[in-house]
This record gives C-alpha cells, sequence and structure tokens, in this order.
C-alpha cells in the first residue's frame, strides 16, 4: 500500500456519490508547491488531488469549499484522455483513512468555548473538543454545536434538526430563568393580606 499525506484546501463542497455498487463522499484538495530556485527564480506549480471516503463519514458535512485540510490515505494513480486539452494526463486519488480540518486566523470556530453549565472546553486545531453532542458559546455569546462526535461548528452551519435542537433548548432555559425570577424563594410563606379596619 502507498501511503500519502496532504495538506490542502477544499475546491467544493463534498458531495456523495455512487459507483461500482458502493455509495462514498467525494472532494477535491488543491496542493499548492512553491519554491525558489537556487537562480533565484520563483516557482509554483498547484495539483488537484481526487479523495474519497466512507459514505457515513461525520465529518463530511463540514467540507466545504475553501477549508484546509490534512489528509492520510492510500494513493491510486489513473491515466486518462483529456478532451479539453486534447492529451493524456495523470490523475491521483487518496481513499482517505484519516481527515483532520486545520484551522487558521479567519476560523469560524475560537479556540475555547462554553457549554449552558459554564464549563470551558478547548477547540482543538481541527474543530474538534471534548464536549459532544451539545450547545457551547463563546465570551462573546455566539453560539455553537458540537455533534455526537464532537466536530464543532457555528450553530448556523449546523444541521437543521440541531438548529431547531438549540432553538427549543433556548426557549426551554429562557422559561426556567423566568419561572425562577417570578417564585417566591423555596421556604418562604406567603403574607397574608392585611384585615381591612374601618374608622
Amino acid at each position: 500500500m502507498l501511503q500519502v499525506t496532504l495538506i490542502g484546501n477544499v475546491g467544493a463542497d463534498a458531495i456523495r456519490k455512487a459507483g461500482d455498487g458502493y455509495e462514498f463522499v467525494s472532494f477535491r484538495v488543491c496542493h499548492n508547491d512553491r519554491y525558489t530556485d537556487s537562480a533565484g527564480v520563483r516557482h509554483e506549480s498547484t495539483m488537484w488531488v481526487d479523495c474519497v471516503m466512507d459514505k457515513d463519514a461525520k465529518v463530511a458535512e463540514y467540507l466545504k469549499a475553501g477549508t484546509q485540510v490534512y489528509v492520510t490515505g492510500s494513493l491510486s494513480l489513473r491515466v486518462y484522455s483529456s478532451a479539453k486539452d486534447r492529451c493524456m494526463k495523470a490523475g491521483a486519488t487518496i481513499r482517505v483513512q484519516r481527515l483532520e480540518l486545520l484551522s487558521g486566523k479567519s476560523d469560524p470556530v475560537p479556540g475555547r468555548l462554553i457549554d449552558n453549565d459554564g464549563v470551558v472546553h478547548e477547540v482543538q486545531k481541527y474543530f474538534h473538543c471534548d464536549a459532544a453532542g451539545c450547545f457551547l458559546h463563546n465570551e462573546r455569546g455566539a453560539q455553537f454545536a458540537s455533534d455526537d462526535n464532537g466536530w464543532v461548528v457555528p450553530i448556523e452551519n449546523a444541521p437543521q434538526d440541531i438548529q431547531i435542537k438549540a432553538m427549543q433548548e433556548q426557549a426551554a432555559r429562557e422559561q426556567s430563568q423566568q419561572q425562577a425570577t417570578t417564585q417566591p424563594p423555596a421556604g418562604s410563606a406567603p403574607v397574608a393580606p392585611s384585615p381591612n379596619t374601618k374608622n
């Protein structure tokens, strides 16, 4: 087996496909190679690599265009005829065995989030934390969600069912807080109305 590692940016949102009797997730990663030769001339080359992974991979929904990824897997090469360029070309495909979402300065997910119980969770470089299946927020109040595997996304990027659940939990929390402020403290006796006296 030929094992390779690739770091690059996803070219377009990952899609689910079917072929050869099985379903899989497909996406392309662009790798840019830059170097300066001995004469001081700067060179740059771009290579697109097709990636396929299991159809049930939970991270697939987070593979959006522009996301930087770290991919490890087995490599296969193919030769095909390009009608557009009228020549033979070679292409590479990685059967993904490990994938991480890498971060940068413009990440949509910050490095520290707080759950509804006030516990602080550190979000790792590939948007993953130890708080699985819950809702989180940062110090400014922005909302996030983690799925059952701990992958974290802004709440507006989460699947529809997770967004609905978040709204339901928020409404229940607000109702509970409202009831707590309108009810008298536990153990306090009700105040008897003063008798109406006449002069």
